[in-house]
């Protein structure tokens, strides 16, 4: 009889069964927590699309039961003397974590009633064996998940070093913040939505009973061989209408350009760089219809490239305009050869700044989606362009995108992938080839629909720590930006002489007979919180009264779009000042002019 120890079990699990009635620690070689803002991204989507697909409007949350599921791969776990580790998975069980996290703060924020909540927190805590704890149970990572839990916004403004995985942990919590859809988030969908993760993602838990063979078990499940991806399939069906052409030289010319520029893609971006490129190279270009809005549509041109862009090349020669092996050919040599080189580029201006066209990498510092980004700045780029119309062409698509990007976000309107999908979608096919004359009429009258009114509202909700600490920066940048040579030095990072978003004024600064809402109106106004150097936060908070506090901000130059020559003393005037100012601003920051 086998040994347990050599035993495997698998079976697949609801994620709620996984989160469930367990403790998990984490070993040393699956130590940190590593997802980017593209892993969290990804995540929602798939997980948006996958649940939008079965619901209908009008659904009761009975019903989805009826729903399809959703897999999510495998976890590897071993469990050893009563404890379970996670082997392999940590990555995306933490990332449920976080989602869970925010989605007990939603459906708090939402008032739902009570019988159509769910007691979330029972699958981030458990109590065992007379302990109560984290059901990923970490322990330099706990005080920084309860904080989330506890009170997420004041959590940004920790005055601390924090390790890999904390920073993370903060970090991607806010990208679920900004990526959450929209159209999720209201008190009818959103404990269907709730009911459907946690009981229709499924995942597959493979469990050992030793060490080595849980760690044998990871080996293999992330060694990926051979296989072919989608990126070599499409190179194998075009080299393969070449060779009907007979002319073996070019056909070794397209395949070693090919594999060179395939690598340097890789080498400048990930392992799946090039199926980034490739989706959006054909949808910038290529690309007429999107799947219809309406549930359980059939995806089109712009979803099958997303997934299957291989078998939609092959299926939409005529688009391409490929009918010779000739036409193969120059489709390798010069067309991919044109379109990878300005996505090279593209990749070079967004990760460092260049004088000439630095506003697309001040955009990465709070992006749209990648796949929507791209195919915008592909789409109006032709080879007839001189190097000077491409540079101009990019610059003009980089501020429309700045401006539509910030207005709706200031305007508290969602900027996820699967809200603006359609719309960018349909932008990106309009501006095709144009010069830039045409390019900047065209994108100022999506900027106009897109704009109403004032961009900044008066005593504005402080409701997105992530992107204020970026709104900031922005007016920081605007102002000094003579002195300040990288704005990635205003953004938020682990030094202690970093940046961090803090509220400027707590209840004590207001008057005492103010009446409740009028307080919380100003206390908690975008108003009323700013930019302060880590190290300098303790400092302020234990300044005396609101005048001292004034004082420390302009005597450190923390608002230089402030003027301080009014002998202004409380808060309250304070804020009312410094909301106009800040109306004034975003309009001048972020408008529909793109000369």
């Amino acid at each position: 009889m086998a040994h347990i120890a050599n035993n495997i079990v698998a079976k697949d699990k609801k994620l709620s069964e996984i989160l469930s009635g367990q403790r998990y620690k984490i070993d040393f070689f699956q130590r940190e927590y590593r997802w980017q803002r593209a892993q969290i991204e990804s995540l929602i989507s798939d997980i948006a699309t996958s649940f939008l697909k079965s619901y209908s409007e009008g659904d009761e949350i009975e019903k989805y039961e009826l729903y399809d599921c959703y897999y999510m791969g495998p976890i590897v776990l071993c469990e050893d003397k009563g404890s379970l580790s996670i082997v392999d998975g940590q990555q995306r069980l933490t990332s449920f974590t976080l989602l869970l996290i925010f989605l007990h703060h939603l459906q708090l924020k939402l008032n739902i009633p009570e019988s159509h909540t769910k007691d979330i927190l029972s699958f981030i805590f458990i109590k065992k064996g007379g302990k109560k704890s984290l059901v990923i149970n970490v322990e330099n990572r706990e005080k920084t998940i309860i904080s989330l839990i506890n009170n997420p916004n004041s959590t940004f403004s920790i005055n601390e070093e924090l390790d890999e995985s904390c920073q993370n942990i903060l970090l991607r919590y806010e990208d679920i913040v900004k990526l959450f859809p929209h159209e999720l988030s209201n008190s009818h969908i959103l404990p269907i939505f709730i009911e459907w993760l946690l009981d229709r993602i499924v995942l597959v838990e493979v469990k050992a009973f030793s060490m080595d063979n849980a760690y044998s078990i990871f080996e293999t499940m992330n060694d990926r061989g051979l296989s072919l991806n989608p990126t070599e399939i499409l190179k194998g069906y075009l080299l393969s209408k070449m060779s009907e052409g007979g002319d073996e030289e070019k056909m070794e010319d397209a395949n070693i350009f090919w594999k060179s520029r395939i690598q340097e893609i890789k080498s400048m971006t990930n392992n799946d760089g090039d199926l980034e490129f490739f989706r959006a190279w054909l949808r910038s270009k290529y690309a007429d219809t999107q799947r219809s809005k309406t549930a359980l549509s059939e995806n089109q041109d712009f979803e099958i490239i997303g997934t299957q862009f291989h078998a939609w090349v092959k299926n939409n020669t005529h688009k391409l305009h490929l009918k010779t092996a000739n036409d193969y050919y120059f489709f390798m040599r010069s067309d991919f050869d044109f379109y990878s080189a300005l996505y090279l580029k593209l990749i070079e201006f967004n990760y460092e700044y260049k004088s000439n066209i630095n506003m697309l990498y001040i955009n990465s510092f709070y992006p749209l989606a990648d796949s929507l980004t791209y195919p915008l700045y592909l789409s109006p780029l032709s080879k007839m362009d001189t190097e000077e119309d491409i540079n101009n062409k990019i610059d003009i698509v980089s501020r429309f995108i700045d401006s539509y990007t910030n207005i709706r976000v200031i305007q508290n309107k969602s900027i996820t992938q699967s809200s603006i999908r359609w719309t960018i979608y349909e932008i990106v096919k309009s501006i095709r080839n144009m010069d830039a004359c045409s390019l900047i009429t065209q994108l100022e009258g999506e900027l106009e629909r897109n704009c109403n009114g004032d961009i900044f509202k008066h005593l504005q909700p402080m409701d997105n720590w992530g992107y204020y600490h970026y709104f900031y920066a922005r007016i920081l940048y605007y102002l000094n930006i003579d002195t300040i040579d990288d704005f990635s030095k205003l953004m938020r990072s682990r030094k202690r002489q970093s940046l961090v978003l803090h509220q400027l004024f707590n209840e004590t600064d207001f008057d005492s007979e103010l009446d409740l809402p009028i307080l919380n109106s100003y206390m908690h106004s975008v108003a009323g919180y700013g930019l302060i150097k880590r190290d300098d936060i303790e400092n302020y908070n234990h300044m005396p009264d609101t005048r001292s506090k004034i004082l420390f901000l302009k005597s450190n130059n923390y608002l230089p779009e402030f003027d301080f020559d009014n002998n202004i003393d409380t808060a309250m005037l304070f804020i009312e000042k410094r909301d106009k100012i800040l109306n004034k601003l975003t309009s001048l920051i972020w408008n529909i002019t793109l000369k």
